[in-house]
């Protein structure tokens, strides 16, 4: 449809209000009763505008790199996993969406009124988006429709707001996206782990197709690809290349340059030894930073599932180095990254060969009759599984107390993870687990990475793969990639137990023939959770507590599941901050909680260490308290923490 016709076929239909004229220069506005309209007849108009405004962008960042380059001149300068075992994994998930897709569908289909609320919102949005537009193309002031959010760094650019053609797709593609969002949110599933699902693959999908993902599309990417004449898209195939070389159909992405850092030079480097091994776990005894240090010792327990520098990765964020400031005397549990000779290890052994183990050594090495222990993540549920196991049993050593770090016990709601775990999903990965005999610690780091696809992923396929750019150096993401395995018999009894049937806060989970209780516990608890955990969220945290048989300190630190524990020592006003309630009533509703909390500025760490205080028994000479009965086998990190 040319212009003049558009043009007539609008005035004789008295729809329009805005059309421009052949030179795209001036406005003409044509009222109707009142109400102004876009003039849909000019939408061709837009698109060759639209056109001729991205042209102008190439032409304009080819002209700067001719230019650039003539500079450069005259200065002398010169320029075993396969696929279908991953359709196999994931066949249990797909199949659940296109069942949601189908409830979705017939959803619709029954309330049509859904669907033509949302896109009727929608289309009255896209026409506030033309008026936009022409305004801005006219040269007149004009808001936008809509506006990124303040955390959303993929528009951080200022091409996205001046240059009116990515202007204009990036409000499109904001307008869209949470259109169908909305969409889904006013669909009622009967299975509300479904409408989860589904929530999680709309936000996969808004997220893929963000215009920041691709070459023509995102201002910065475009630049350089003239700039460079396409150089930065053979290095960004180069590092996709080498990527799927390491890992093979597993959605692996670097996300930190692995040549800065090595566990034992940079990482993990307070210093300690090994005094103990077996085939379960090290134990590192770490060496006295003060002259005196406290009688009884702290046993942590990190996680099983990710490797223990998490808690050491340098001199300002070491949790290990800041204990030992604090006259700690620390003793660590490394545990062995399994292979397939450890398959039929559970949490029996865990606890047996691991943490009561650890406990006895420990308590041996000092003299001490008790233990405080210190746990992370599903570290803490193998703790609490220990207490109420020891609450049946004589033991010959006490434990005084007991901190949790983002740890849960009620997988009631586990959060974004706990979507994926239905008995045909675990049934599955119990299949692959028989091939090998462990769960291959990779597939569930692609599996964190995708609940933050925009912070763990996609920004770094666009500076990876598109900018041709390697990673910073970040040792956080270092430790994030380093993962570990976890034994058959275990990982399935954790998916089965906790995540799919909760036994745990039910009272109905044994181990070794008794049946756990976590009421029965009487121990004394320091618990920490994060405001924006998508692994063991603070809620889920919270609601956990009262199933203890106890009075449990808890805080809230802002952040996630990892930065809100690794918090550091020094306080950075604005940036580190935790909620703190003076009502240890554990059986308030949660919310009911944060509303009586007072936000303190800067870090737990301090008020943990006072708490700790209590049952750390006194401070005495350090020699005196080691006992040096067990001779070191290697130095810290030892040798565990470095197995690949």
């Amino acid at each position: 449809m040319n212009k003049k016709n558009a043009s007539s076929k609008s005035k004789k239909n008295k729809k329009p209000d805005v059309k421009l004229n052949a030179d795209t220069s001036k406005k003409t506005e044509v009222k109707n009763e009142g109400i102004t309209a876009p003039d849909f007849g000019a939408f061709n108009d837009i698109i060759q505008n639209n056109l001729k405004i991205y042209n102008d962008f190439v032409e304009e960042n080819s002209k700067k790199n001719k230019e650039s380059k003539s500079q450069e001149k005259s200065n002398g300068q010169a320029n075993n996993f396969t696929m279908q075992d991953w359709f196999m994994t994931v066949s249990p998930t797909t199949n659940k969406l296109m069942d949601g897709m189908l409830k979705f569908s017939q959803s619709l289909n029954n309330n049509p009124k859904l669907y033509f609320e949302n896109v009727n919102l929608w289309l009255n949005q896209i026409a506030q988006l033309n008026f936009y537009y022409v305004a801005r193309l006219s040269n007149q002031e004009a808001n936008p429709v809509v506006l990124p959010d303040k955390t959303d760094k993929r528009f951080a650019s200022e091409q996205w707001s001046q240059n009116l053609f990515f202007d204009f797709i990036k409000q499109f593609y904001l307008i869209t996206s949470t259109m169908l969002e909305n969409l889904m949110n006013s669909i009622q599933f009967v299975d509300e782990k479904q409408k989860l699902l589904m929530n999680f693959y709309i936000k996969q999908l808004n997220m893929a197709l963000s215009p920041t993902n691709f070459v023509f599309t995102n201002p910065e990417v475009l630049s350089n690809t003239i700039k460079e004449g396409g150089a930065n898209l053979v290095r960004g195939y180069n590092n996709f290349r080498d990527d799927y070389l390491k890992h093979p159909n597993k959605l692996f992405i670097s996300q930190t340059d692995f040549d800065e850092f090595e566990v034992g030079k940079n990482l993990a480097v307070t210093p300690g030894k090994v005094i103990f091994k077996n085939d379960v776990f090290e134990l590192i005894h770490y060496t006295a930073k003060t002259p005196n240090q406290y009688e009884v010792p702290l046993l942590i327990i990190p996680p099983f599932i990710n490797k223990y520098y998490i808690m050491d990765l340098n001199e300002k964020k070491s949790m290990i180095g800041y204990l030992l400031e604090q006259n700690q005397n620390v003793f660590l549990i490394s545990w062995k990254n399994p292979k397939a000779d450890s398959r039929d290890f559970g949490f029996a052994e865990y606890m047996d060969d691991g943490v009561l183990k650890a406990i006895e050594i420990a308590c041996e090495e000092t003299k001490a009759t008790s233990v405080n222990l210190a746990s992370y993540c599903v570290g803490g549920t193998l703790t609490s599984m220990v207490l109420a196991y020891l609450e049946q049993t004589s033991f010959k050593y006490k434990v005084n107390s007991a901190t949790y770090f983002a740890s849960l016990i009620d997988f009631e709601e586990p959060g974004d993870l706990g979507i994926f775990l239905t008995e045909d999903q675990i049934a599955m990965l119990e299949q692959r687990m028989k091939i090998n005999g462990y769960f291959d610690g990779k597939d569930m780091a692609a599996t964190f990475n995708f609940l933050r696809p925009g912070d763990l992923y996609w920004n770094y396929v666009v500076n990876n793969y598109l900018l041709g750019n390697k990673p910073a150096a970040f040792d956080m993401l270092y430790w994030n990639s380093d993962s570990t395995r976890i034994p058959e018999k275990l990982h399935s009894d954790y998916l089965r137990s906790c995540y799919l049937n909760n036994k745990l806060i039910k009272k109905q989970y044994s181990l070794k023939g008794k049946t756990l209780d976590l009421s029965k516990i009487k121990t004394p608890m320091f618990h920490v959770a994060t405001t924006d955990d998508h692994i063991a969220p603070w809620k889920s945290v919270f609601s956990g507590l009262k199933s203890y048989g106890n009075e449990a300190k808890f805080i809230l630190a802002n952040s996630g599941h990892i930065a809100g524990i690794i918090q550091g020592k020094g306080a950075k006003p604005g940036k580190l901050y935790y909620y703190e309630n003076k009502n240890s009533n554990v059986n308030l509703d949660s919310e009911a909680w944060l509303k009586d909390a007072t936000k303190q500025d800067g870090s737990w760490w301090p008020l943990w260490i006072d708490w700790l205080k209590k049952y750390s028994g006194k401070s005495v000479e350090a020699k005196q308290i080691n006992q040096n009965k067990f001779k070191e086998i290697y130095k810290a990190p030892g040798l565990y923490v470095t197995e690949k």
